[in-house]
């Protein structure tokens, strides 16, 4: 059966689109802090479109979703691309999880997840890397919004230079080995070397960009994965839950 979309009621049109320019213009502007989930954030550095994205639920959702679905109290999570810290704090507050680290590259995105860690009275277990094939310096990307940031560089200037640390270095910084990884490191998944993660990972959340990578490399890291034991348990928009079999 076709069916033929009805034109918007013009008056309805015009009210929407005024309220898009209010809210874009004036009041997401002057937002300080917003708390989503049970999480307070503060968001006075970041953009309008991203302000919106946090306050309208949108931000993290298949990550919170799958976390919610798969992670325990008594899970000690390895975190890769910690952003703005609402994963771990989300990981902590609502789920209840006591050990959880996380690793950011962006020294800027860095202060900002301990301003949100002090603003919902935790201190954050944190390393300065970036998540890398081998330790050294790698370049980043930290051009458009901060979840773009990516060593996938981009031809555009805005690169700096950070430390950069592999998968068996980033763990043996832990005080304890984890159970559990989340990660979502814009592309630069494709230089892990996932064989270095301990048997005592037997659940990993890993968002893959295919339109950064190619679908070949994600087709390859999904079957290294599933070599090792992993099945997928749940899968969101590009953000795979996977479990090891036992």
């Amino acid at each position: 059966m076709n069916t033929t979309a009805l034109p918007m009621n013009p008056i309805v049109a015009l009210w929407q689109n005024l309220h898009s320019r209010v809210l874009f213009k004036f009041i997401l502007p002057r937002l300080q802090q917003i708390e989503l989930e049970g999480v307070k954030l503060d968001v006075s550095t970041l953009s309008p479109l991203m302000k919106n994205h946090i306050r309208t639920g949108r931000y993290e959702v298949q990550e919170r979703r799958l976390a919610q679905q798969s992670l325990t109290k008594n899970d000690v999570i390895l975190e890769l691309g910690g952003a703005i810290g609402f994963i771990g704090l989300y990981c902590r507050k609502v789920i209840g999880v006591k050990h959880h680290f996380s690793v950011e590259a962006n020294p800027h995105t860095l202060e900002q997840l301990k301003r949100n860690y002090a603003l919902n009275g935790l201190a954050p277990h944190v390393i300065h890397a970036a998540a890398a094939a081998e330790d050294g310096e790698i370049t980043l990307n930290i051009g458009g919004e901060f979840w773009e940031n990516s060593v996938v560089t981009k031809d555009d200037g805005k690169n700096i230079t950070v430390p950069a640390l592999s998968l068996s270095s980033l763990i043996q910084k832990m005080p304890e080995a984890p159970t559990a990884l989340v990660c979502d490191i814009e592309g630069a998944e494709q230089y892990l070397d996932f064989a270095q993660l301990p048997g005592s990972v037997t659940k990993i959340i890993i968002e893959l960009h295919p339109e950064m990578i190619g679908q070949e490399r994600v087709d390859q890291i999904l079957a290294q994965l599933s070599a090792m034991g992993f099945i997928e348990r749940g899968q969101e928009a590009g953000t795979w839950l996977l479990e090891r079999k036992r």
